[in-house]
């Protein structure tokens, strides 16, 4: 079965060194190893497409969501400064449309306008063809999720019909642990009803909150990606299986590649005891439905019913 993987960053060597440095270290969550992570991705040797592609498609990973990101850096979570993300928005669409159907660009947008200003930066990546935004309001400008001076970044991605892609890890998305806590998002939810919002990282560590976002607004989708195979897993999965006020509809896998290594991940999400009728939603369609490509010609031959 073809997978969508909807954190799944490139690895090419034009992409930053943010991802290739968190690499280098062990890392606290990555509980199924003892090496640097640097040495199990093997695509980071040759830098290119072509190793990235191959390295994710022995997963069955067909189409990665490169959520990699343009924001700086300096803010000190958990007693540690974060670095910069540096990934260009000219080469996420550059290689989007090299390799379309393997790779969904996202615009990494800086919300507090330090790197560019935010909104014709938006603009001006939905005219390169990205259609979808991430941003980090908690390490720029470092507020929360629901400040209203976000909210002509919302504005603008609703206009210009723009998935947003706002980071929500209570681990490293800003200063304050909940400035991404799903009440936020509900909120923001609620106020751009038009606004698709997929909440990466899953609003981790607050499950069961998530679920409820997720149920009580069709525009949110979730993916906790790596997070699903650490605390929350038996909420994760109850919810999916017994379609609990229809979240199985806005749920979507995702990995987290290359802050986690991909074959040993899919290993442990294997285990994770899904239902099997359940998998082509979470793999691939809900993505389909949320990013809208249902019709897309590319999308609709790679995934059609076998």
């Amino acid at each position: 079965m073809r997978i969508i993987d909807v954190r799944c960053r490139v690895t090419v060597k034009e992409a930053g060194d943010y991802f290739a440095n968190t690499a280098k270290q062990a890392g606290r969550f990555h509980f199924y190893r003892t090496r640097p992570l640097i040495e199990e991705i093997k695509s980071y040797a040759k830098g290119t497409m072509e190793a990235f592609l191959e390295e994710i498609g022995e997963a069955d990973i067909h189409t990665a969501v490169s959520v990699s990101g343009q924001t700086p850096g300096g803010i000190v979570i958990g007693g540690k400064p974060k670095a910069a993300r540096t990934m260009s928005n000219d080469l996420m669409a550059k290689l989007q449309k090299e390799n379309w159907g393997r790779i969904i660009g996202v615009a990494g947008i800086d919300a507090g306008n330090v790197l560019h200003n935010a909104l014709d930066e938006i603009e001006r990546c939905y005219r390169l063809g990205l259609r979808v935004v991430f941003i980090e309001p908690g390490r720029s400008p470092g507020c929360d999720v629901d400040d209203r001076r976000l909210y002509p970044i919302y504005e603008k991605c609703a206009e210009r019909d723009m998935m947003l892609i706002p980071q929500t890890s209570g681990l490293y998305a800003g200063k304050n642990m909940d400035c991404c806590h799903p009440h936020r998002l509900d909120k923001v939810a609620q106020d751009f009803p038009s606004l698709r919002i997929l909440a990466g990282h899953g609003c981790y560590p607050y499950v069961r909150e998530a679920i409820i976002l997720a149920a009580r607004n069709e525009n949110v989708f979730v993916s906790p990606d790596m997070y699903l195979i650490q605390l929350g897993t038996e909420e994760w999965v109850k919810a999916v299986n017994r379609n609990f006020f229809g979240f199985q509809d806005q749920f979507l896998f995702g990995s987290g590649f290359p802050a986690v290594p991909i074959l040993p991940f899919m290993k442990e999400f294997w285990k994770v005891p899904f239902k099997e009728e359940v998998l082509p939603k979470i793999l691939y369609k809900n993505a389909l439905r949320a990013f809208k490509l249902e019709q897309d010609p590319t999308f609709k031959k790679l995934y059609a019913e076998r």
